[in-house]
This record gives structure tokens, C-alpha cells and sequence, in this order.
């Protein structure tokens, strides 16, 4: 029997750096696991990237009116949620970044997802939770990898969007203008993201109003839920919004130049 340890692996990906990490209690096999963590990885990033032209979105974006086409898992996944919660935060969530909010649906037949698209213009970009998905995606794949019915201590981060199980990981503040940080919470079970808005933000909170709160997390058991939902915050202003509740969430506004990581 193997002493315990930690084991981390990193790597580009996501359009940042992923760690992976397992504490090993015995004699697994970490790397095995570990690579069905990035080969899940990059999976997910086939699927949803804009800039693949075989992806599953690049598919719907070129795609006429009309058009209707099987998506594979991790699309479906991805895009009921987007889907739902779209229709749950009555739009501040909107996968189409205004291209076309309500001109794209999901349809059901013999076990698979269909996307329709019912307008030429409509564009769509998961960048603003497929992140929080893929790291998800990765952590199943983790602990599945380790073989155990119980879980494992194991976590992935991708660029301060982070799922952990089992191990409690800390998670620093980061002071973005003066450098340096600190310790701010631990998460041992669950996941948490962050997203900035304000003056070059990304698209997807493009219309966020400017101000001194310029970051906003989001903890859930899940990373997808966190990471859609950093935007429904930072739309809405509200650490208090309904959909928090209905996902198990808290949500935190952070200052000017402070970040999670």
C-alpha cells in the first residue's frame, strides 16, 4: 500500500491553464485517470467551440433558417441548460449574445437532441458556461478514472473556475492591480466561478452596467451552474437573485481589481 500524497497535472486548455489534482490513498492508477480527465477536455471543447468548424456550434452558426441537426452529449447538456435558464432569468442569460434570443429551440426524437434554427442572423456562444461544463466533464472523468463508488478527493480548475471533491482546496483573492492576495474561502465539495464585467469585459456581459464591483462569484455544487449563473448576477446586480436558491448557490460582488483563483 502507497503513503498518501497529492498528485497535480496541468496543461493549456480552455483558453487557459487547467490543473487537475488527486490525493491517493493507496496504489491508483493517477495518471490513467488523469488522462481521462483531458481527453474528456478536449471533448468538450470539439463540441462547443465557435472556432471548430466541425463543432457542433460552428455547425448551427453557419447553418440556414430552418435548419435542424443532431447535436451530440456534450452540446445536448450544455444547451438544455442554456436553454432553461434562459427562460428562467427571462433573458439576462442569452446564449445568442442578442443575435436572436428565442430563434433557436431544442427538439427530442428516438433518444437524441435536435437543435432547429428558426433565423438566419441567430449566433450562438457557449464561452459564457462551457467552461463551467467542461470542468465538470472533467471531474466526473476523474473519478471515474481513480474507480471510486464513493468519490474521490480530487479537483479541477480552469482558470479560477473550479470543481473539488472530497479534499478541501483553498481559494485566494486576488489583487489584480496591486499584485499579491490572499486567502479568501475553502471549498471542499462543490464548485465555484467567477466572471468580470465592466469596461473590457467579455460579450457576454457586455451590457452589464459599469461600476465599482467589477467581479462576481458563484458557488454550487455544480461548475456549469456557477459559471452561467456569474452572469446572471452580474446582469441583474443581485446577490440575492431567486435562481440562486433554486440551484443551492451564493454569490458574492467583488471590488475593483480583486479575483478568484
Amino acid at each position: 500500500m502507497s503513503a498518501p500524497r497529492t498528485v497535480r497535472r496541468a496543461r493549456p486548455a480552455l483558453g487557459t491553464i487547467v490543473e487537475t489534482g488527486v490525493h491517493l490513498t493507496g496504489d491508483e492508477d493517477a495518471e490513467a485517470a488523469f488522462g481521462r480527465a483531458w481527453c474528456t477536455v478536449a471533448e468538450v471543447e470539439r463540441a462547443l467551440s465557435v472556432f471548430d468548424p466541425r463543432s457542433d456550434v460552428a455547425r448551427f452558426n453557419a447553418a440556414p433558417a430552418g435548419a435542424s441537426f443532431p447535436v451530440g452529449a456534450h452540446a445536448a447538456a450544455v444547451l438544455r441548460f442554456a436553454r432553461d435558464l434562459e427562460r428562467e432569468s427571462d433573458g439576462l442569460f442569452d446564449v445568442t449574445l442578442g443575435t436572436g434570443r428565442g430563434h433557436w429551440s431544442l427538439e427530442f426524437e428516438g433518444g437524441r437532441t435536435y437543435i432547429r434554427k428558426h433565423a438566419g442572423r441567430v449566433r450562438i456562444d457557449l464561452g459564457g458556461i462551457g467552461k463551467g461544463y467542461a470542468v465538470d466533464a472533467a471531474f466526473d472523468a476523474l473519478v471515474s478514472g481513480l474507480g471510486r463508488a464513493g468519490g474521490a478527493a480530487c479537483w479541477v480548475n480552469a482558470g479560477g473556475d473550479i470543481r473539488v471533491g472530497d479534499i478541501e482546496v483553498p481559494i485566494w483573492l486576488r489583487d489584480e492591480e496591486g499584485g499579491g492576495g490572499g486567502p479568501w474561502l475553502s471549498l471542499s465539495d462543490g464548485a465555484i466561478a467567477t466572471s468580470r464585467y465592466g469596461p473590457g469585459a467579455r460579450s457576454h456581459l457586455a451590457g452589464a452596467r459599469a461600476g465599482e464591483v467589477r467581479h462576481v462569484s458563484v458557488a454550487a455544487p455544480r461548475c456549469m451552474w456557477s459559471d452561467a449563473l456569474t452572469k446572471v448576477v452580474a446582469l441583474s446586480r443581485r446577490t440575492d437573485h431567486p435562481l440562486l436558491r433554486g440551484h443551492h448557490a451564493v454569490a458574492w460582488l467583488h471590488p475593483e481589481g480583486a479575483a478568484c483563483h
